[in-house]
């Protein structure tokens, strides 16, 4: 993202969240579109997560419900389509859902209170879920590499879906003690800790009944990040 870019959706998240006297997590974006003006509407046809239209002055949110158990999922779409509302003419065309995504994520996971939550957690992504009960894990955990260097790994049933590392340096694709993380939160179904001399280890389960994912964050030891 541009950098002027990010700055301006930062900025407009905050003075959108002070404008709705919202203060606190967890942020709803259903309630931002409602206090907006925004009606927000359910299409069980949609083949896309959702868009916004305007006709005759009145502004409208359409959201799909091919996945009525995942409502952080519209959560994070109402929040993108509020940003597409708000910023449309502010950043160009070719910048604005990128601009949008990044709305989302300031309106859901506000950087400063999520600074001093994750901070006081110690980064802990469950304890942060019950903060942040609109966003999801996944959201919560490549937010955390904004704020502290690590590098933050999802499994869904065993197989690599995302990995993303926030150090200044090229990592590995894996180390042997995340492959022993891996095994065992799949087991256990709970959180583990690990380490050695050169990193730690953190994961936690996120499971459904036909659906396991898991998350970890790693950190290399005595590095000084």
């Amino acid at each position: 993202m541009v950098p002027d870019i990010a700055a301006l959706v930062e900025q407009e998240a905050r003075a959108l969240l002070e404008r709705m006297d919202i203060h606190a997590p967890p942020v709803d974006a259903y309630l931002i579109a409602n206090k907006l003006g925004l009606t927000v509407q359910i299409d069980p046809h949609l083949k896309t997560r959702g868009y916004s239209r305007t006709r005759w002055d009145m502004g409208t949110i359409v959201v799909s419900s091919q996945n009525p158990n995942k409502s952080e999922r519209k959560q994070f779409t109402i929040a993108h389509e509020i940003g597409e509302v708000s910023l449309k003419g502010r950043v160009e065309e070719a910048h604005l859902e990128g601009a949008s995504n990044l709305m989302a994520i300031n309106l859901l996971l506000p950087g400063e209170w999520f600074k001093r939550d994750a901070e006081g957690s110690g980064f802990d992504l469950l304890r942060l879920k019950k903060t942040y009960s609109t966003a999801s894990h996944e959201l919560i955990a490549f937010r955390m590499l904004e704020f502290r260097p690590m590098i933050v790994t999802i499994f869904d049933n065993g197989s690599l879906y995302k990995r993303k590392s926030s150090y200044p340096f090229t990592v590995r694709p894996s180390y042997p003690l995340e492959s022993q993380c891996l095994r065992d939160v799949t087991l256990r179904g709970e959180k583990v800790s690990l380490k050695d001399e050169e990193i730690s280890v953190v994961g936690w389960p996120v499971f459904r009944e036909d659906w396991k994912r898991v998350i970890f964050k790693t950190q290399f030891v005595g590095t000084g990040l």
